[in-house]
């Protein structure tokens, strides 16, 4: 007795499957639910999490001299780093931070040496008070308002085009 093309017979009083539907029953997230789909995540989150938590001895004082040299201003030049220019007093400050570091001065009382003798204005990242906030608060405020703005526009002409 034929059933018909792709059509196997099942047993008795079961209806007929078409061929290839037990193949077709694993699909991806049968497949993501499987407990050994879950086993492997976790082991690879394990094993992401040890390789994260080991910590470097911190940075070597050539690392830290870049990074200071690429946050001090040039006193004499206009938006240059210590590190961009080749003024001489950018040049005498470059060895002057290079000294320091390798007296075992910190970061913060570097910076704190360097304001001390030329004014806050000569670091070119803000300190974090005052008009500095304001000079970086502002504009993202003002873009991130903008943004939504625009989405709560676009948001209600679609809805009032869409018919009910």
């Amino acid at each position: 007795m034929s059933l018909g093309v792709g059509v196997r017979a099942a047993g008795p009083g079961s209806p007929a499957k078409p061929a290839g539907a037990a193949r077709r029953s694993r699909t991806p997230l049968s497949v993501l639910a499987s407990r050994p789909a879950w086993v492997l995540v976790a082991v690879v989150a394990v094993v992401a999490l040890a390789i994260g938590s080991v910590h470097s001895h911190g940075p070597t004082a050539a690392t830290r001299i870049a990074r200071l040299d690429s946050l001090i201003k040039c006193p004499s030049c206009v938006d240059l780093s210590i590190a961009q220019s080749d003024a001489p007093i950018a040049v005498a400050l470059r060895a002057d931070v290079a000294g320091w570091v390798h007296e075992g001065l910190s970061d913060a009382t570097i910076e704190q040496l360097v304001v001390t003798r030329f004014g806050p204005q000569v670091l070119l990242v803000p300190t974090g008070s005052g008009a500095d906030v304001l000079l970086w608060v502002v504009p993202i405020l003002l873009v991130g308002g903008g943004g939504v703005l625009l989405a709560v526009y676009l948001w209600r002409r679609r809805r009032l085009e869409v018919p009910a």
